[in-house]
């Protein structure tokens, strides 16, 4: 069974589309993934920077 000329052109834009849809979902799952770790990266160093420091005034630059 041959598809006629409409239906090669329906074919490859359900290719594309599906394509592109699939595409993007793989770019916003990876966005998600940096954004996730920046968040972690960003807990970490806030929970790295609770606590007491002893104040030092007798620093002296150049």
């Amino acid at each position: 069974m041959s598809l006629g000329n409409a239906g090669r052109i329906a074919a490859c834009w359900a290719v594309l589309t599906v394509g592109g849809v699939y595409a993007f979902v793989l770019s916003k799952r990876s966005v998600e993934n940096r954004r996730i770790e920046s968040l972690q990266v960003r807990n970490r160093m806030k929970k790295a920077n609770q606590g007491e420091y002893e104040a030092v005034t007798d620093r002296r630059f150049g």
